[in-house]
């Protein structure tokens, strides 16, 4: 198969490309090889793919390096499975979301933007949200509240953002959980 080549920036976890080395190495060939394995980490100057072949088991390959390594994607990331492990939290100062997308592709941030849209290819949900509230603005009280589809709680306000997160955190395993 002849797949398209892929960019640096557009390669995500889960990912399965293909790409070259040469066979350098004790008793090597010195031939240019093959190798075709699954991304597990992307960092701003590397991509981990993980390999099962005679070669090793990992293949790192580096952005300054890339179109040497001639990197072609085979297959995009699978669906993100439906669990707390893989809800994402959206900071917006005042506000944190957190966020499942389907798709491990979608930024959780731009997939909060367009949350009401119903033509986009991936699903998203909203599990829970923790809020701060201040007197001064009418409220009763100061501090957090997090809420997890129920509604919110206003039984005890949570003083620190930190505080707040971890709370945001507990709920939503508390959520998958049942």
């Amino acid at each position: 198969m002849d797949f398209e080549p892929v960019d640096f920036s557009n390669v995500h976890e889960g990912d399965t490309v293909t790409f070259s080395r040469r066979d350098n190495g004790f008793g090597g060939s010195g031939d240019i090889v093959a190798r075709t394995g699954t991304v597990t980490k992307v960092t701003d100057k590397t991509v981990t793919v993980e390999c099962i072949d005679r070669w090793g088991k990992t293949g790192v390959l580096r952005r300054a390096d890339w179109h040497y390594r001639n990197v072609r994607r085979t297959a995009k990331a699978d669906r993100r499975p439906y669990n707390a492990e893989n809800v994402q939290y959206v900071d917006a100062g005042l506000i944190v979301t957190a966020v499942w997308v389907s798709d491990p592709a979608v930024d959780p941030a731009e997939a909060l933007e367009s949350i009401l849209r119903r033509d986009l290819p991936y699903e998203m949900e909203v599990v829970g949200e923790a809020t701060r509230f201040f007197k001064k603005e009418g409220a009763g009280f100061s501090g957090w509240v997090v809420s997890t589809g129920g509604g919110l709680n206003y039984g005890d306000a949570i003083p620190t953002k930190r505080q707040a997160m971890k709370e945001l955190r507990w709920a939503v395993a508390e959520r998958f959980a049942r």
